[in-house]
Parts: C-alpha cells; sequence; structure tokens
C-alpha cells in the first residue's frame, strides 16, 4: 500500500471504523483543471474568472484556487480582501470552511499565499490534518480552477502536473508561443504530461486564433509527438479592460461584448465535456488532486 492509500485511510477514519458501512453513492469526481502560461500578462487570470462565472451561471458548483503564489490577484480583480488563507488553516488558527470567499455568481474564493509552497516539506501528520480539511469541500464543487503563476518555476510545474487538465493560454505574441512551448516541452518530458488544452486569448479574429493554434502545434508535434487539444479563442475586446478597472468579471457586467460571448461559448464546451468524466465509486479510495499535490516530489 502506497503512502497516499495510507493516507487516504486515515483521513477518512472515524469512530465507526470496522464496522459495516452503507453503499454509498457514486457520483463525478471534481474536476481539476489548472489554468496556466508561458508568459505573464497574457490574461490568464481573467479567463480563469470569466470561465468560473459562465459555469456558475450554468447552475454548476465553481471553486478557484490562486495559486499564482508570487503575484496572485484573484482578489484584486474581483475587489476581495480575503482575511485568512491556507496558512491559517495550517496553523489551526482557521477551517477550511472558514477562509473560502464568496465572490460573483456564487463563485467560491479558496485563497492559497504562500502556504501551498510549504505542502511538501510537512510532516506526516500534518499532512493528514490538511488532506482531511481540505478533503471536506470536495463534496461541494463541480470544477475546481487553479490560477497559476505564469512560467516554469516549481510551484507552477507542480500545480499543472498533478491537474487533471490543463488548459494553457497564449496569445498571438511571439514570445508568448515561445514560452507556452517551453511550459509543454519540461512537463512533457520532465513529467510525462501528454495532453495539453489550448486557448487563444486576445486575438482579432477566429482566423487569427487558428493560426496561433496551428504555429504551437506544429512545433510541439514536429518536436515532441503531442497534438494540442483546441479548445476556443477569446477576442481582444476593449470591454474586459473597462471590466478589470471595474474589478469585475467581464461577463457580469458586458456579457454580451464579443470576449463575453467567447467566455460563455468556451464554458459550454468544457461542460459538455465533462460528460466524458468516470463516475466513481466512493467506496473505493482515489487518489486526487490534494493527494498528488502534497506527494508531488516523493513521486518524481
Amino acid at each position: 500500500m502506497d503512502q497516499a492509500s495510507t493516507l487516504r485511510r486515515l483521513v477518512n477514519k472515524d469512530p465507526n471504523a470496522g464496522q459495516a458501512r452503507p453503499k454509498q453513492k457514486k457520483k463525478r469526481r471534481v474536476r481539476v483543471i489548472s489554468i496556466t502560461s508561458g508568459k505573464g500578462g497574457v490574461g490568464k487570470t481573467n479567463v480563469t474568472i470569466n470561465l468560473a462565472y459562465a459555469l456558475s451561471l450554468l447552475g454548476r458548483r465553481v471553486f478557484i484556487l490562486d495559486a499564482d503564489l508570487g503575484l496572485a490577484n484573484i482578489d484584486v480583480l474581483l475587489n476581495i480582501s480575503p482575511p485568512f488563507n491556507i496558512e491559517h488553516v495550517l496553523s489551526g488558527e482557521k477551517s477550511i470552511n472558514e477562509i473560502i470567499v464568496e465572490g460573483p455568481a456564487n463563485i467560491k474564493i479558496l485563497p492559497a499565499s504562500s502556504g501551498l509552497s510549504e505542502l511538501a516539506e510537512l510532516d506526516r501528520d500534518e499532512q493528514v490534518k490538511l488532506f482531511r480539511k481540505l478533503g471536506e469541500i470536495d463534496q461541494t464543487m463541480d470544477y475546481l480552477f487553479v490560477d497559476t503563476g505564469a512560467g516554469i518555476a516549481s510551484n507552477v510545474l507542480r500545480f499543472n502536473a498533478t491537474a487533471d487538465e490543463i488548459m494553457l493560454i497564449a496569445t498571438p505574441e511571439p514570445t508568448s508561443m515561445t514560452d507556452a512551448y517551453s511550459v509543454i516541452k519540461i512537463l512533457a518530458t520532465k513529467y510525462h504530461v501528454r495532453k495539453f488544452n489550448l486557448i487563444t486569448n486576445a486575438v482579432e479574429s477566429q482566423k487569427e486564433a487558428l493560426a496561433v493554434y496551428d504555429r504551437l502545434n506544429k512545433v510541439v508535434y514536429d518536436f515532441l509527438q503531442i497534438k494540442l487539444n483546441y479548445t476556443g479563442f477569446v477576442y481582444k475586446d476593449p470591454m474586459l479592460t473597462k471590466a478589470v478597472r471595474m474589478q469585475k468579471p467581464l461577463l457580469e457586467v458586458y456579457p454580451k461584448s464579443p470576449a463575453g460571448k467567447c467566455f460563455s461559448v468556451l464554458a459550454r464546451k468544457l461542460d459538455q465535456n465533462a460528460g466524458m468524466l468516470p463516475i466513481l465509486d466512493l467506496d473505493e479510495p482515489q487518489t486526487g488532486f490534494w493527494d498528488r499535490l502534497m506527494h508531488w516530489k516523493r513521486k518524481r
């Protein structure tokens, strides 16, 4: 039995352990999607917020984990000030539910700060404690968006490698495409990730979006033998700049703007693909995102 399985058993241990338990229902697992980029300034966090908002309007329960440990800005873009974060959970000052902040359209924000960077350094008892607390929110969400930092820092790679799906954001700028390729290359060669989704952002037309995809996909396929999955695109839109200044999601203030319509289309496409996810039997031990995140260094 590996350590992750042991942790799972310890976390799930309760006063009735050893007694027969009623058969639990099956459910679809939480869908963990990391939203990342090779270069900063490509609109990664705006994509995260507006996709979460659009999915929430579809009736989905969406959490955002602000995992940009160096430059967290979900709170700035949504004009909220989380008083607590995961560090306060680790210290025992707060429960996981007490640090969750509610954003627009019932989006839930899980402030991370630098607390998540310490996961690998936790001892076994601390890991069990945190895993138990994080596991409490798994049953309350359909999607967990992990808004990572940009680039190839260790923590960025860690969040991407442990997510269920990677959503890469790139723009028509040559540096954006070059840096996006660098992220793909490292995750593919060092961590054996073979599936990447691409959203082209800030494009003038669908033709330009497809040109970005074709160019990046060709390089990735030629050198890594990986075919990118083209998820869609978002128009370059002055209304997005206005929404940022208002510190509100674009879909909240300008839902019929060109970019707003793109986000709605992308959310529906993502949600349609959710039907392809496997059904989980809750009686069987699972290796989830939090397990993989905590044991990332050990496994690699």
